[in-house]
């Protein structure tokens, strides 16, 4: 009896207990943190190659004209340091590499060259992207906050297309800056949940470079104790990019002509302090 009155007299302490004096200090930011996370990526993935000299080639979807699996699991890493108390800058890495082998149905025009049907296509499509984005918070409550900032996707594409064991020559291998503006909102709910919303949008013209970007993030945390935290995360993106230049076969140059979406729901590990 007497340990039992000693367990519930120190639940009562812990439960009057302010979230700082019992190592979930400061819920709504972390001074440092990492996080690993588990992804189950969804794409759609549209690209047409036109040729300078011949024209427009074939719009295609690698998901669904060349059979490139259009869900994954990859891992994500990602980093986060307030530098102060309305200073946030944020680091997120994420490597998708796929795919497939199969035999088309159609005539394919890729970059000039002339795919036959029932030809063996065999494709190879990477995409490989690091994240650093800047959010200053005007609003900054106990219970929620709200910022506004910058940031800068740097998009590696790296395609292989193969048709009958031969090598195409136009290919997409290139490293596209993808800057955008970058809202968030962020509350505590209670002591150890937090929740935080953010969307990112940006068009521009960059060089060779034509185009824009939409990213939305919704992500729910439990604060397990005052160095660790785990949740789970919803992410959208969705790129839209004319790029020249990309590649050229003898003197044509040719235009890559990208649509392309990347979700994602992360189960993920947070290391804080």
């Amino acid at each position: 009896m007497r340990r039992v009155a000693l367990l519930v007299s120190l639940a009562l302490v812990l439960s009057a207990t302010p979230a700082a004096a019992q190592g979930v200090a400061e819920p709504l930011f972390d001074t440092f943190n990492f996080k690993f996370e588990a992804s189950w990526v969804v794409t759609a993935t549209t690209i047409r190659l036109d040729s300078e000299q011949l024209g427009k080639g074939t719009t295609l979807s690698f998901e669904d004209d060349l059979g490139l699996p259009d869900k994954e699991f990859v891992p994500s890493l990602s980093f986060e340091w307030m530098a102060g108390r309305r200073h946030r800058l944020g680091v997120r890495w994420q490597d998708v590499n796929r795919d497939s082998t199969t035999q088309v149905l159609e005539e394919i025009d890729w970059g000039g060259e002339i795919i036959p049907i029932e030809a063996d296509v065999t494709l190879g499509f990477d995409i490989r992207t690091l994240s650093v984005d800047y959010t200053y918070y005007p609003w900054v409550k106990e219970q929620w906050a709200g910022g506004v900032g910058v940031g800068f996707r740097i998009m590696a594409l790296r395609t292989i297309l193969t048709v009958d064991n031969i090598e195409l020559e136009g290919q997409i291998d290139g490293t596209a800056p993808l800057p955008y503006i970058n809202f968030e909102y962020r509350r505590v709910l209670g002591e150890r949940w937090r929740v935080k919303a953010q969307l990112g949008w940006f068009e521009l013209t960059y060089g060779d470079i034509k185009g824009g970007q939409y990213i939305g993030r919704l992500a729910g945390e439990y604060i397990t104790s005052r160095r660790w935290g785990f949740g789970v995360a919803l992410n959208y993106s969705n790129v839209n990019v004319d790029w020249r230049n990309i590649d050229s076969v003898g003197d044509d140059k040719l235009t890559a002509v990208i649509d392309l979406d990347i979700n994602d729901i992360s189960l993920y590990f947070r290391v804080r302090w």
